[in-house]
């Protein structure tokens, strides 16, 4: 298991998903911000090529109010979104805890232990090299879990 506490946005990590069960995500979304993301990617930077999972939490994008946007991004070009119409589970100024479970056909997202969304894979997980966690968020702790913790 890898822990960082009070890291700095954006946050970005080189990891492979070999071995890990889980990403976890502490913090605080402060008042005022338009959006937050977690990507799981290739390569580092905010604009790779290939991004097997985009989560986008957005409060007020454009014409997007309070909803979450789950996407992938292959070869420079974004794909087809899926948004959430469950319940939009953050608010500002309040602590929040987003899972990523990672599965063999999909990623299981959960904000506060409740199931938001599952997340098909559209790309191969080995895919990924890079975590990356960017927008308006503060962050109390990033935590990777692995099978053998």
């Amino acid at each position: 298991m890898y822990t960082y506490n009070k890291t700095a946005i954006p946050f970005e990590k080189s990891l492979s998903l070999k071995g890990i069960d889980n990403i976890v995500v502490k913090g605080m979304v402060p008042h005022g911000a338009q959006r937050f993301n977690v990507n799981l990617q290739r390569g580092g930077g905010a604009n790779p090529e290939n991004i097997p999972l985009h989560v986008d939490a957005r409060f007020n994008y454009g014409s997007d109010k309070n909803i979450m946007v789950f996407n992938d991004r292959k070869d420079g070009k974004w794909r087809s979104e899926e948004r959430n119409a469950k319940a939009f589970p953050f608010a500002y100024g309040e602590k929040f805890k987003l899972k990523i479970r990672l599965h063999k056909d999909q990623y299981k997202i959960q904000v506060c232990d409740r199931s938001i969304k599952d997340f098909n894979h559209r790309q191969p997980m080995d895919d990924v090299d890079t975590l990356r966690i960017d927008g308006k968020v503060e962050l109390d702790e990033v935590k990777i879990e692995t099978i053998l913790d």
